[in-house]
């Protein structure tokens, strides 16, 4: 029987979330849905794009890397599902959500969460945060530590916030079976919201599945003065970064 495949492309996109470009740097998101249905596998994809970034240029190789992400994902997800033995009647699925931190004060972050079902218990999520100073007039890739004055002391000062929120939630960190520090090398698993600097840990680093990612708000105003000066005012980054590797649900 030949497979049905049903398309919902970008000419049926869904626009979500449109907002005006002033002077505060808040920018319109745009979010296409693909859809895909065959007899073995579903896939739902989300695709957003921004507009109105003062770089005419760098606006267009933002949403061309956030297109060919979700491609990439997509066909990565055919592959795969080419090569998975479900049982009969079971699908193998692909779900890619964008979920928006932070659209204001020309800082825009957002997270592309892919979900992937080829059989077993459960399927896995991966986390791609993306953090754009819009008004930059160098865009680029920053590692965490590029954000700090001390590039080597940074790694104290986020450990020591993170001991702080533990020891104040002690049963919204329960259950952690291994000390939650970043190290040097932990260069790129945060993201942003209006008053957070958001370090997270994937699953089985610090607990078991079901605690999901395990996240540690920082509150932008408590690193102001750590921050180099290019990065702080209005309790915010002046920064781009982009989180390429994978993090695994």
């Amino acid at each position: 029987m030949l497979d049905i495949i049903k398309w919902i492309s970008a000419a049926a996109a869904v626009t979500m979330l449109i907002t005006g470009c002033g002077s505060g740097g808040t920018y319109k998101e745009s979010v296409s849905v693909t859809e895909q249905e065959t007899d073995n596998t579903s896939v739902y994809a989300e695709t957003i794009s921004f507009s109105g970034l003062r770089d005419k240029e760098y606006q267009k190789l933002l949403n061309k890397q956030i297109e060919d992400d979700v491609e990439g994902a997509v066909e990565e997800f055919k592959d795969e599902a080419a090569e998975a033995k479900l049982p009969p009647g079971v699908k193998a699925s692909l779900s890619i959500k964008q979920n928006v931190k932070r659209n204001s004060d020309g800082i825009i972050s957002f997270v592309t969460e892919n979900y992937t079902y080829l059989g077993g218990a459960h399927g896995i999520t991966r986390w791609l945060p993306y953090t754009v100073n819009a008004e930059s007039d160098m865009p680029r890739i920053l590692e965490l530590r590029e954000l700090f004055k001390d590039e080597d002391g940074y790694v104290d000062t986020i450990n020591r916030m993170i001991d702080e929120l533990v020891e104040k939630n002690p049963e919204k960190y329960s259950e952690l079976w291994a000390e939650p520090h970043i190290t040097k090398e932990d260069q790129r698993q945060f993201y942003m919201t209006a008053e957070d600097l958001v370090i997270f840990f994937p699953p089985y680093v610090l607990s078991y599945y079901a605690k999901g990612f395990i996240e540690f708000p920082i509150r932008l105003t408590e690193i102001n003065g750590y921050l180099k000066d290019e990065f702080r005012g209005n309790s915010s980054f002046n920064i781009y970064t982009f989180y390429q590797d994978s993090f695994f649900l």
